[in-house]
């Protein structure tokens, strides 16, 4: 960190205002707030005193220990790096480390499912027996984890506001008397939950994480929505779906395998697997297509829904006419009150037929600047909840 006298301008903000450069914004619009470049949002948060801290190189007060130990002035350093002891030879080795990806590594463990949950209950907030009788739907759609290089940043971004939707929502089951919650609440993975890598030949330069750290933290974030919405109904459900981002492939729009070889699917078994082995988690349930389809139903509060990534239709304006075939060949699905889609990235609400309708979905990804510059529109970002009770939806918002 550079001293009072050469202080960076996000610095010496947080020192005069008490306030932190944190993931609330983009580093684009912190740029905009503090006057500096977006470049030197990101220099800060690297070498900001709460990581430097971690590697012993500063103090609580923010002065570089080791830097005043050898008399250099800040200014004067333009890399860091750290010499290994060979334990064998007892030599010495120059070796450049990015500390901040290290810390992402070990945050993301085949361990982390098991180490998240070893050990954790909680107190139960609703009465036995007791309910508002409606069910609370939270979609978790399109996350795209990995995407990364748009004007809303990357994953760090991502992960924020799907973090503040999550904590808005419990804030509100918080307010709701016992006997008022709900007695189901549906988690519903729409599908994209990772950008994966074979999509577009632009990912290659735009992705911020690999394959498998996109699947780490996508299925560690889904756990942290179990986890988080577990106290507020008598049966959790989360549902999951196949999707084109999610399908597993062999090379750019190649598949590999049919509609089951699927990340996401792929996730929902892993939390299965790890959530069975805690038993405060009992009332968690499983939910998705059956082999070889890709539409999942769920009958709660006297509500059939159906959940479809929505990819298979042409166009937005098109799920409705999708829809309607899918009673000709009665697939799953086909006769639900309420069909929820995901895919375009923004909220939508159609009625189809007589009474039956069609949620369409918002994301809370990145956001996609090749359309917004084609376009010129950028759907509102976060995540979409309603309720469901007696065939009929209420209460639809973007949180």
């Amino acid at each position: 960190m550079a001293t009072a006298k050469n202080q960076c301008k996000a610095c010496a903000w947080e020192d005069s205002t008490g306030n932190r450069v944190d993931d609330s914004m983009t580093n684009v619009a912190w740029g905009r707030e503090l006057g500096v470049a977006e470049t030197s949002i990101r220099r800060h948060k690297v070498h900001s005193p709460v990581l430097a801290q971690s590697s012993g190189f500063v103090t609580p007060d923010g002065a570089d220990s080791l830097l005043e130990s050898i008399d250099v002035p800040a200014e004067f350093v333009t890399s860091r790096g750290m010499s290994l002891r060979d334990p064998v030879t007892g030599s010495w080795q120059k070796v450049n480390w990015q500390p901040n990806r290290k810390a992402l590594h070990d945050s993301l463990r085949y361990e982390d499912l098991k180490e998240a949950l070893d050990g954790w209950s909680f107190e139960p907030q609703i009465i036995e027996n007791e309910s508002g009788g409606y069910t609370l739907v939270v979609c978790m759609s399109d996350i795209q984890i990995g995407k990364a290089g748009q004007r809303l940043g990357g994953t760090p971004e991502t992960l924020a506001r799907i973090r503040k939707s999550i904590a808005t929502v419990v804030t509100g089951l918080k307010k709701v008397a016992a006997r008022h919650l709900p007695e189901n609440i549906v988690i519903w993975d729409g599908g994209d939950s990772v950008e994966n890598h074979f999509n577009t030949p632009e990912q290659i330069a735009t992705n911020d994480l690999a394959l498998p750290e996109q699947i780490r933290v996508a299925r560690r974030i889904f756990l942290e929505a179990i986890k988080a919405f577990a106290p507020y109904a008598a049966t959790i459900y989360f549902v999951s779906v196949p999707s084109n981002h999610g399908q597993s492939r062999v090379g750019y729009k190649a598949a590999g395998g049919n509609v089951d070889a699927d990340f996401g699917l792929e996730i929902s078994h892993q939390l299965e697997d790890i959530v069975r082995e805690n038993p405060s988690l009992n009332h968690v349930r499983f939910v998705r297509p059956e082999p070889m389809y890709e539409t999942a139903e769920l009958e709660v509060s006297g509500t059939k829904l159906a959940f479809n990534h929505g990819h298979r239709a042409s166009s937005q304006k098109t799920h409705s006419r999708w829809w309607a075939d899918q009673s000709h060949g009665r697939m799953p699905g086909w006769d639900a009150d309420i069909l929820c889609v995901a895919h375009y990235h923004n909220l939508g609400l159609t009625q189809s037929g007589n009474g039956r309708w069609i949620i369409e979905t918002s994301s809370s990804d990145a956001g996609s600047d090749w359309f917004t510059n084609k376009s010129g529109e950028r759907a509102t970002q976060g995540v979409t909840v309603f309720e469901v009770k007696d065939g009929y939806w209420r209460n639809l918002d973007i949180v």
